[in-house]
């Protein structure tokens, strides 16, 4: 599914969703319904890191919000993982 890397994040809920009405039925051949699930949780493991990325770009944003300064992904992280180790 490398192509799904493109698919902005509300095509692929709907197709999720799609999926999810597909499985519900009860006359799905095995194979079919495998592949739909395999399918849809590479969709929602897909959802899942799109929402990541969003959260940590509008943590960074509200981390440093008195300075209104925007920092990267790769910034993020590791702020995110610095404050992770000084929490333990």
């Amino acid at each position: 599914m490398n192509d799904d890397k493109e698919i902005d994040l509300e095509t692929a809920i709907r197709e999720v969703e799609t999926i999810i009405k597909e499985l519900e039925r009860k006359d799905l051949p095995l194979d079919e319904a495998m592949f739909l699930f395999e399918k849809g949780l590479e969709l929602i493991n897909l959802c899942e890191e799109k929402l990541k990325q969003a959260r940590l770009k509008v943590e960074a944003i509200i981390k440093r919000g008195e300075k209104f300064e925007f920092v990267g992904l790769e910034t993020a992280r590791q702020m995110f993982k610095d404050e992770d180790k000084n929490l333990r």
